[in-house]
């Protein structure tokens, strides 16, 4: 139940922070086992129209509402222009406002994870009845995909012309296609899917919070802001948050905290309560309860360049936007059938691809969204939305070499702490986003594609060497907003949490988000994170048997 304050004596077996991709599905899974449970979110309740219909996010992601306004450090490498960073403040998290694309990610990535980092438990085998699990997709093949799970999968298939020319222009250029990248495939061009249901949005919120709502051993307390982690000695006893009113209280847990924040504010948590490097927090004047260097390093994140092209047909988002008659219509097909354009939030198709035939694994991704404008957040005409039919190439580096960090600058929980991603720092990025770039204006150039190409707009067909595209990139790469990495999961010196997602040295305290990746797993980190509060659920349930 949403409650908006605590009875003094309320007694939780577990205290989550964040009810995110990660956070909805933990507290979900341990009410639904019985657990007393309480789910603390900073942000308010999810019931906003702009929220459940997916284009409708283009009134979302600019108000801050429903947003935290982040700003990072100004980049180096992008001529010393700070980023913005939206992420989801509301009910759900960024699954709330994010592009709803279904994405399990790179099966060679998980197993990295178990063989490289010598995560066991964390191979794609080892997922993959978790990825069944969370998700119903009764198209699928029943040995790969899950039926009945709280997210549901819908599959684009014939969605518009403009989306079957790009798939046969990526076949034309010699890339197989894939009919479910989800299976474990993953390389080639597809049709994307999408976690929503009967046309909305199907958050973390909608799949694990609203069936078990109702339970009595499950509390939902939005607009709390978590402060700290209570500690007695090095064992984690509950929490302490603040009020909308500016009023502090704590809350204990009998078995565990479970920091659940995100890659942002995780590792902020942690810091503010004593956990982390002891250089970082001594010049703070935080007490040194542990001292932990990897916390808020291994920061990784999906940066994003475009290139933009004017089309030939009223096709578009631009053209349904613009127009007073086309928004009629698409409402009119969204209300009676469920379908059309506000049923996506922008990006309709998609290929992963190698940079070179050498390359163990997918590096790029080139991805068509079916609108243009001035930046990534221009999603309607007065951001920026381009006056003219146009659409969008995305592409982005897979495993980008630039790591940056997240750490503390003040004692405020409030205040966000400071975010460097250190974007194109590894001159690598750099190389990976030329060949990217130069992929998307072949695929432009294919018969199937090409009729609808009036123009390319940006960066358009005057650079073509490539200290020209570089020059493009550095003024006009933005995030992806796929931040991972800040609590690595791990058994080296720089590792936050082990295998089990407990943090090291401390009892009692897991951080089970997408921070606990070493890696950035999959194009789109939304279902990876779900996967991760699903089996970080698995291991307390695990635990509190033991």
């Amino acid at each position: 139940m949403y409650v908006s304050t605590l009875p003094h004596e309320a007694e939780f077996d577990y205290v989550i922070v964040g009810s995110g991709s990660a956070g909805c599905a933990v507290a979900g899974r341990l009410a639904a086992a019985g657990q007393r449970v309480l789910l603390l979110e900073a942000g308010g309740r999810d019931n906003n129209h702009n929220i459940q219909i997916p284009l409708m996010v283009a009134n979302v992601l600019n108000d801050t509402r429903w947003t935290w306004p982040y700003m990072t450090e100004p980049q180096t490498h992008l001529n010393g222009k700070a980023q913005k960073w939206v992420r989801g403040r509301v009910i759900g998290g960024s699954s709330s406002v994010n592009g709803n694309l279904f994405v399990r990610g790179d099966p060679r990535e998980y197993d990295k994870w178990r063989d490289e980092q010598q995560c066991a438990g964390w191979g794609y085998a080892d997922l993959l009845p978790i990825f069944k699990r969370l998700e119903d997709f009764p198209d699928g093949d029943p040995a790969v995909r899950g039926r009945g799970g709280p997210i549901h999968c819908t599959r684009l298939d014939r969605f518009d012309p403009l989306s079957d020319a790009f798939l046969a222009a990526c076949g034309q250029a010699g890339y197989r296609q894939l009919s479910d990248y989800n299976d474990g495939s993953y390389e080639g061009a597809f049709y994307l899917q999408y976690s929503t249901r009967k046309g909305l949005r199907n958050s973390a919120a909608a799949g694990y919070l609203r069936p078990n709502i109702k339970r009595p051993n499950l509390s939902v307390l939005p607009r709390a802001v978590a402060t700290r982690v209570l500690l007695e000695g090095t064992r984690a006893t509950g929490v302490e948050y603040r009020l909308d009113d500016g009023s502090v209280h704590s809350v204990r847990a009998h078995r565990e905290v479970v920091l659940s924040a995100g890659p942002l504010a995780s590792p902020q948590l942690l810091e503010l309560s004593g956990i982390g490097n002891s250089d970082v927090l001594r010049k703070l004047g935080v007490e040194v309860v542990h001292h932990l260097p990897g916390v808020g390093e291994n920061l990784r994140d999906h940066p994003n360049v475009r290139l933009t092209f004017e089309c030939s047909q009223p096709l578009t988002i631009n053209d349904v936007l613009r127009s007073p008659l086309r928004k009629l219509k698409e409402g009119l097909r969204f209300i009676l059938k469920r379908q059309g354009l506000l049923t996506i939030c922008s990006a309709t198709a998609q290929m992963n691809h190698r940079s070179r035939s050498e390359a163990g694994q997918p590096d790029l991704v080139l991805r068509l969204l079916p609108l243009s404008g001035k930046d990534r957040y221009a999603r309607t005409p007065d951001r920026g939305l381009d006056p003219f039919p146009g659409f969008t190439f995305g592409i982005s580096v897979l495993q980008p070499r630039s790591v940056g960090a997240v750490h503390i600058r003040s004692l405020d929980p409030l205040q966000q702490a400071a975010m460097d991603p250190k974007y194109l720092s590894h001159e690598a990025d750099t190389e990976l986003f030329l060949d990217g770039m130069r992929v998307g204006r072949r695929i432009a150039q294919m018969p199937a594609l090409q009729p609808l190409v009036v123009r390319e707009t940006r960066p358009g067909p005057g650079i073509q060497d490539d200290a020209g595209l570089i020059d493009y990139m550095r003024e006009t790469i933005q995030t992806s907003w796929h931040m991972v990495g800040t609590c690595k999961m791990g058994v080296d010196g720089q590792a936050v949490v082990d295998p089990q997602l407990r943090v090291r040295g401390i009892d009692c305290l897991r951080v089970i988000d997408s921070s606990i990746c070493p890696t950035i797993p999959a194009s789109n980190t939304n279902i990876a994170s779900i996967a991760i509060g699903e089996k970080g659920a698995d291991l307390l349930l695990d635990a509190g048997r033991g």
